[in-house]
């Protein structure tokens, strides 16, 4: 009997233990997205300057990194996947990364702009940058910011030199211009792409003269295509510090919002399609004979989906507006109605699975189709350095060995 009652004094004492145990272990929470650093930012110079933010996650939701958006386009944020997960000083399960900044030099006067941290959609941070006022003397490495004023058919048309481009290495990027009243900006979606790294949305050249996108590019997979429902959460792009024009009075002029890059085309999240529906994505266009079904941008949107659906490679396209000097101006509601609009490709021969930047020359196809923006009109295939020479813009800059002089109607089932 003794040893029975030892016995049990033994097990109770074993049972509390585990019990201590257990109310050590941490409680689960919702990640928490935090910085280590100062949320107020002052840039020593008005030089162009390279900062880094450490990032933590508490209670980290599979391997999501941080995104981040900035509110300008002087400022602008690119991303690392490096990182770890781990736990806090406390314990706690953690993910620590890092976002980069750029921001390019200053020669008006003193600015702020706005970078906002996204863990997952659910825990964010918002930084301010602030950098001081500039003059000629200073560095002037970067595209600066330049003062508004008009824009005009005579105002030379300036490539960054070497053809720079927002970021190196994506292949449907146009060279990005000096011109005043062109801003620039790009958008990071929440999802991760084959490589692990976030994967990007579109990239886009606002011209605010015109109150309306120049050129809009982006990648086309089906990795984009499916996920979400459309929903026409349609605002400003908060990238840009100016509020754009996204609605023209279609009872009275029978313009209606045109995606140049197509919402069906970003439903991989809900970040992503809301993304699309930002005004820098949107311009007037008819819609009888041209935006609904059987109109010729219709026609040419399903054209150019045929060109990625269910393929191993990614085809890279533009999507732009062009205004011809010749023809008599439209404005509506701040925006200069376009003239015609464009689509720009780049894709390899035969549907290679084979990073663009790397393929030769031959292993490599593009074309541009302009319409003109009236009801049921003809598309024009042309070659890219037709479409080049029209507009001032240089495409696929990254691309040195695109075919831009040429066209094979055939190799695009035209």
């Amino acid at each position: 009997m003794k040893r029975f009652f030892l016995w049990m004094l033994m097990l109770a004492a074993a049972l509390a233990a585990c019990d201590d145990d257990a109310n050590t272990e941490p409680a689960i929470g919702d990640p928490e997205l935090r910085v280590t650093c100062d949320l107020n930012i002052a840039l020593p110079s008005a030089s162009a300057a390279d900062g880094t933010i450490a990032y933590e996650v508490l209670y980290p939701v599979g391997t999501v990194v941080a995104t981040a958006e900035s509110s300008a386009s002087w400022l602008r944020p690119s991303f690392s996947t490096d990182g770890a997960k781990g736990k806090s000083s406390l314990g706690l399960p953690n993910f620590t990364g890092r976002i980069s900044y750029h921001a390019s030099a200053n020669r008006g006067p003193a600015r702020t702009a706005e970078l906002v941290l996204d863990y997952a959609g659910v825990s964010r941070v918002t930084l301010t940058i602030r950098q001081p006022a500039g003059s000629a003397e200073e560095d002037k490495p970067d595209k600066p910011e330049e003062p508004d004023k008009p824009d005009t058919p005579d105002e030379p048309v300036v490539p960054h030199p070497a053809g720079a481009t927002l970021c190196s290495g994506w292949a449907e990027l146009p060279a990005t211009i000096e011109k005043s009243g062109w801003h620039y900006t790009y958008h990071i979606t929440d999802r991760t792409n084959g490589q692990g790294n976030p994967a990007r949305n579109y990239a886009v050249c606002y011209s605010r003269e015109k109150g309306c996108a120049v050129w809009v590019a982006a990648p086309m997979h089906d990795f984009y295509a499916k996920g979400v429902q459309r929903k026409d959460n349609y605002r400003s792009d908060p990238n840009f510090d100016f509020e754009q024009p996204g609605s023209w009075n279609f009872s009275s002029t029978g313009l209606t919002r045109g995606h140049l890059l197509g919402s069906s085309d970003r439903l991989v999240s809900r970040l992503a399609n809301d993304q699309v529906m930002y005004y820098s994505n949107i311009a007037p266009q008819l819609q009888t004979g041209f935006n609904t079904s059987g109109g010729t941008w219709n026609r040419l949107e399903e054209w150019v989906d045929s060109q990625w659906h269910s393929e191993a490679d990614t085809t890279y396209q533009v999507i732009g507006c062009y205004w011809d000097p010749a023809k008599p101006k439209q404005e509506v509601n701040g925006t200069e109605v376009p003239t015609h609009y464009y689509k720009v490709l780049l894709r390899t021969k035969n549907h290679v699975n084979k990073w663009v930047v790397n393929c030769s020359r031959d292993e490599l196809q593009c074309i541009a189709v302009m319409v003109e923006h009236k009801s049921f009109s003809e598309r024009q295939p042309m070659s890219v350095a037709e479409l080049e020479r029209r507009t001032g813009l240089s495409f696929f800059a990254n691309v040195p060995n695109a075919p831009k002089d040429t066209y094979n109607a055939s190799d695009w089932g035209l």
